[in-house]
């Protein structure tokens, strides 16, 4: 992969665009190098605001809404009068009915999960928490209160199956609906790995939206190093954005 500032989803319906930022080319030192579009890291935040600028300007995508993310479920619905006062808002997602406003995921590991229909789209940052809880679930109901439904879903890049080992005291915190055992796998009798992206497909799965509706990026955020990664990085180090945008 060549030092891009962006990759993109392949599959998107008409008028929809989805880009996550790599770490090329922005203005953050160490170890926030080089285009950190999180403003929770500690970087400083002049620095993240020019970062901002200069990638917007780079995909033609102006006045990007992220928020202050919590791993929680809460789904926040905006338009063009409250996208100011829902920037930073305490939440894990974004939902809008309206156009050309771009809906922001900040992650560094955890999985940018994208929704589209033929109205209403949705951003939503999928940690195992956030997942846990329902905030798939959640989305998919304001589409259906605006008598829309998914009919594409886009996971992006996240830490990979090879790379999350966790404990069994978090394995035993999974819900069933969503078939965690087929994203286990068991290393011994503590130890697991988990496959995220296996996860939040099933979980798209459980809210019937088809498999073949679902694209899945093949980039790990862990195994490449054009991407920032929390767990790698030991928990210093910048966020990528991903965006969805309905352009009208």
């Amino acid at each position: 992969m060549n030092k891009k500032m962006y990759i993109q989803a392949e599959k998107t319906p008409l008028n929809i665009s989805i880009k996550t930022s790599t770490r090329y080319g922005g203005y953050s030192k160490e170890p926030y190098n080089s285009l950190n579009m999180g403003y929770f890291t500690g970087d400083d935040v002049t620095t993240v605001i020019k970062n901002y600028r200069l990638y917007e300007k780079e995909i033609n995508t102006y006045n990007i809404i992220t928020l202050n993310q919590v791993h929680g479920n809460d789904v926040l619905e905006v338009n063009h009068e409250n996208s100011s006062d829902i920037l930073f808002s305490k939440a894990d997602g974004l939902f809008t009915t309206e156009k050309n406003i771009p809906l922001g995921v900040i992650t560094a590991d955890c999985l940018p999960v994208m929704l589209a229909g033929q109205r209403c789209i949705a951003s939503l940052h999928c940690g195992w928490r956030s997942l846990n809880s329902g905030i798939i679930d959640n989305a998919f109901k304001l589409f259906n209160i605006h008598n829309d439904i998914v009919e594409y879903a886009y996971i992006g890049a996240g830490i990979c199956e090879k790379c999350y080992e966790v404990q069994d005291d978090l394995v035993m915190q999974l819900v069933e609906k969503y078939n965690p055992q087929k994203a286990l796998q068991k290393k011994d009798s503590k130890h697991y790995l988990l496959d995220m992206k296996k996860l939040a497909t099933n979980a798209l799965i459980y809210n019937c939206l088809p498999i073949d509706n679902i694209e899945i990026t093949k980039y790990s955020s862990c195994c490449f190093e054009e991407f920032y990664s929390y767990r790698l990085e030991n928990g210093k180090t910048g966020r990528m954005v991903t965006t969805i945008v309905r352009n009208g």
